[in-house]
This record gives C-alpha cells, sequence and structure tokens, in this order.
C-alpha cells in the first residue's frame, strides 16, 4: 500500500506548510516564550488585619455580652449632710448581641483546564489562592460597612435654582434621592427607600439645581433620580457627599460615575451586573443587607433595642457615638490643624469621655485634600533637609500622618488610610478605652464560630453546560460577628467634600 495513503488531512497540512523558499518566520519554526502566570488583583486590607480575631467555643446565633454605661450625669448629689446616709448610687446595665453570619466564597476547576494546564500549573491550588484573595478584600469590606438593618429614609431634598452653569430650561424637574450604606456602595446591594422634591423652572434655558438632603446617619453615599413628571425615574449619578447638581434634563438612565469620582463601587445593582442604581418611594430597597452582620459602621450609626442589637436610627436607644456632618463642605485649617476634625471628633470625643481616638480612619481622597490643605498653607513649616550635593536632589511632595488631639491635651493621633472606606466618610477609632476595670482586652473584635476555612466538594457535573464538568468545587469561608465594644469613645464624620 502506498505509504502517502495513510497520512492524515492534518498531516499534509503540516508538509504543505513546510513547503516554502527557505525557513522564514511564516514557518512557524519557533517555540513559545510562555512567561509566569502573574495576578493584577491588589489585596490591600489594613481593617480587617487591625481587628482582632477570637474563636467562640459556644455554640449560639448572637454574641452576647453585658457593658455598665455610663450613667454619671444621672448621679445624686454626693453632698448629704451630717447624720444623713448617702444617696444611693445609679447603674446602668445593658446587655448587648451581635448576630453571627456566614462570610464567603466559591471556585471550581474543571478536569479539562487540569489536563490542558499540564507543565504550566495547577488550576486548583490557582483558583484556591484567587478565590482567597478576595474573601479577605470581602472580609475588610464587610467589617468596615456590612450593616443587616435598613437606613433611615432621607427627609425630602432642598431645591436651589442656579440660573446659570446647566441646560435646563422651562420645565418642571423632580429630583429624587436614596442613601447607601458601606456594605450597598461596595456590593450594590441596595439603597434606601427614596424620597422627592420638586421645582418649577418658569424662564431660562442655562439653569440647574443644587440639591442638597438632610445627612442619613450611617450612609456613605446617595444614589440621586431625575423625574419629568414624579412618576417615571431616571438615574442621574451617585455621590459621596449628600448633596449634587443637576445640570440637565435626562429621559434615559445615565451612565455610573467615573471611577475616580465614586473609586470601587459596585457596577452590580440588586444582582445584576453592569446596571444602574433604581429608586423606590414606597419602600426600603434593600440598603439592609439581612444576610450581613453589623459591621464597624453599622455599629456607629444604629440605635439598639432592648436586647441590645442595632437597629435603625430613630428606633431605638440612640447610639452614644459621636456623629455629625459637613454636608458636602469641605476641610478647613486652622492653628496648622484640620478645623472639622477638631471641632467633631476630638473635642466632643473629650467632652463625652474624656479620651483620644486611637486612630483616624480616612480614604485615599481625604489623605490627599489633608496633605494638601496642610502642607499648601503659609503656616506649614517646611524644613528643607539637603544631600551632600546640595539642593539638586531635593525631594517634593509629603503627607500629615499624624494630628495633634488639642483638646485631649496634646495626644497625637495617626491618620490610616482604610481602602475600604468611601471617600466622605472619617471615623475616629478607639481601640484602648482607659476606664477603671473596663475589662476590655479587644474593643475591636471578630467572634468567629468557624474562622476561615475551606470546604472541598466531591467531583460534579452540569450536562450541556460550559464549566459543568467533571469538576472540582470548593468554598473559604466563616462565620462570625463583629462586635464594638465601645462605640460611645468613636465618632464619625460624614458628607466631607
Amino acid at each position: 500500500m502506498n505509504a502517502m495513503q495513510d497520512m492524515t488531512e492534518e498531516t499534509l497540512a503540516a508538509i504543505t506548510k513546510a513547503q516554502t523558499a527557505g525557513i522564514v518566520t511564516g514557518t512557524g519554526v519557533y517555540s513559545y516564550d510562555l512567561a509566569e502566570l502573574v495576578s493584577l488583583i491588589p489585596v490591600v486590607t489594613p481593617f480587617r488585619d487591625h481587628v482582632a480575631r477570637k474563636v467562640q467555643n459556644d455554640g449560639n446565633p448572637f454574641a452576647v455580652w453585658r457593658a455598665f454605661l455610663n450613667a454619671t450625669n444621672a448621679q445624686p448629689d454626693p453632698a448629704m449632710g451630717f447624720d444623713y446616709a448617702a444617696a444611693e448610687t445609679v447603674f446602668a446595665e445593658q446587655d448587648f448581641q451581635a448576630r453571627y453570619k456566614p462570610t464567603g466564597l466559591a471556585g471550581l476547576v474543571t478536569q479539562d483546564s487540569f489536563d490542558l494546564a499540564k507543565g504550566y500549573g495547577d488550576p486548583y491550588a490557582i483558583a484556591t489562592f484567587q478565590v482567597l484573595n478576595q474573601v479577605l478584600i470581602g472580609d475588610d469590606r464587610k467589617l468596615l460597612g456590612g450593616q443587616s438593618f435598613a437606613l433611615a429614609r432621607p427627609a425630602a431634598p432642598t431645591l436651589t435654582q442656579v440660573a446659570s452653569g446647566g441646560t435646563i430650561g422651562t420645565t418642571t424637574a423632580y429630583v429624587g434621592v436614596a442613601a447607601r450604606t458601606g456594605s450597598g456602595y461596595y456590593y450594590g446591594s441596595g439603597n434606601s427607600r427614596g424620597n422627592s422634591a420638586s421645582t418649577v423652572f418658569a424662564s431660562g434655558t442655562t439653569n440647574k439645581i443644587t440639591a442638597t438632603v438632610a445627612s442619613v446617619r450611617g450612609a456613605v453615599a446617595y444614589d440621586w433620580f431625575y423625574s419629568a413628571n414624579g412618576t417615571t425615574w431616571y438615574y442621574y449619578t451617585t455621590t459621596t457627599t449628600n448633596t449634587v447638581s443637576i445640570t440637565a434634563t435626562i429621559s434615559a438612565n445615565n451612565a455610573l460615575p467615573a471611577a475616580t469620582v465614586t473609586p470601587d463601587m459596585s457596577t452590580t445593582w440588586l444582582g445584576t451586573a453592569n446596571s444602574v442604581p433604581t429608586i423606590n418611594l414606597a419602600a426600603d430597597n434593600g440598603s439592609g443587607n439581612a444576610n450581613d452582620y453589623d459591621g464597624f459602621l453599622a455599629s456607629l450609626a444604629g440605635d439598639y433595642n432592648g436586647t441590645g442589637q442595632w437597629v435603625q436610627p430613630g428606633t431605638g436607644t440612640a447610639n452614644p457615638s459621636i456623629n455629625s456632618s459637613l454636608d458636602g463642605a469641605s476641610l478647613t485649617l486652622d492653628g496648622g490643624s484640620v478645623a472639622e476634625i477638631e471641632n467633631n471628633l476630638f473635642l466632643p470625643l473629650w467632652q463625652q469621655v474624656k479620651c483620644s481616638p486611637t486612630a483616624i480612619m480616612v480614604n485615599a481622597v481625604q489623605a490627599q485634600k489633608i496633605a494638601n490643605l496642610v502642607l499648601g498653607s503659609t503656616s506649614a513649616t517646611t524644613f528643607l533637609n539637603t544631600d551632600s550635593q546640595g539642593r539638586i536632589d531635593v525631594t517634593a511632595g509629603g503627607r500629615v500622618g499624624h494630628l495633634v488631639n488639642a483638646p485631649a491635651g496634646g495626644v497625637i493621633v495617626p491618620i490610616e488610610v482604610q481602602v475600604s472606606l468611601p471617600p466622605g466618610t472619617i471615623a475616629a477609632r478607639t481601640d484602648r478605652v482607659p476606664f477603671p476595670q473596663a475589662n476590655i482586652s479587644s474593643v475591636l473584635e471578630y467572634r468567629a464560630l468557624r474562622d476561615t476555612a475551606q470546604f472541598d466538594y466531591g467531583t460534579s457535573r452540569v450536562a450541556n453546560t460550559a464549566g459543568g464538568g467533571p469538576r472540582k468545587e470548593f468554598e473559604i469561608r466563616s462565620v462570625g460577628a463583629f462586635l464594638n465594644r465601645a462605640p460611645v469613645a468613636m465618632g464619625s464624620l460624614q458628607n466631607v467634600g
């Protein structure tokens, strides 16, 4: 038999390809420069790294602790006069509960991916590492912004007409607003019940609207909407302060803001990828996530009910943490320090608990603004250090790493950049409370029924589905609760422009 008859079409094609006038690059006689697999996912989790993690040995739906609250202002006069008994001291005890909740992410690897990766990498090991990275990032975000209870409904926004700077003509304009938690900011789980207001433009073609809403305690962002009739609403934008400028009428949803405006904000809304926020004027629209444990910001925002669980502000015993809002105003300099941090955090905390916060937590945006504010002032003292060659290699720029807490007697307080704290919010965190017999080993704690662990499932299959198998699936998950034992010694400053 002729040997040519035994050749496959693939072999003949290869021979045909090789029949060239000499060997050139098109012949394909070369190898592949297959470099190492790289990962371009930043994993920066400072808050998770900071919060103490403690494994709880007793199973329970709640982590429970008891606290004596500050009843100093309710004490009787200690002066009683001769031959009289002293008045009884007033005690205020409160039980607190933090609900345990599971968190985690899953991964899968098909057998085909294993086979095709031979000699290059281990898909299962790679998937495990990448899932763990995302679990750590998720922990950081939930520890800061997780919130199980709904935000309060915003008040109707105040609308101010401006005759220039926009393209709004003679019309009736409706503006709606709804608020988001930190968890809603990063995962698009929803916003609060919305509210709206309208204004009538009688003339002009270059009008715009400046809309402002009263600060919602615990909100880190606000979704804004436009309507021509008060019924059909279109998404306008999202801001990290409680104010917005409406420069044009719209008849379709706008795109989400640029990442420079709302860095790291989710592009998934209510479980749908690449969609925009919606407004619900009748009910909460998912601002509280029942699957969340209550994180740091929630522990500074929520009231507590009779059993010590965090609930919506205004519906329980008032949260004792300090809270204030700049309503979109920028930070200012006073006496070489940041006036708003001194007046809204340092001073009221000293007046309330006679101690200083351990750190001021900010987003990178506010860290840069503080540096520009302080170092750009003529009152800032700059020392020019020269090298051996004189001044030909001067380093420009600088950062403000600490603030002096003057009300607390000159305590030095570091400024920490927290990647999971959205811009527009500044928080004062206290890690040590110098109260007699405070008995607090960790003011902030993640109490775990089960700390981070991996669970491997058996080989599975899903017919007629890409990635359906044979495949191996796994999860990396935890079950725990976040504890803040001293919110009274902490504070938040919202809507910082």
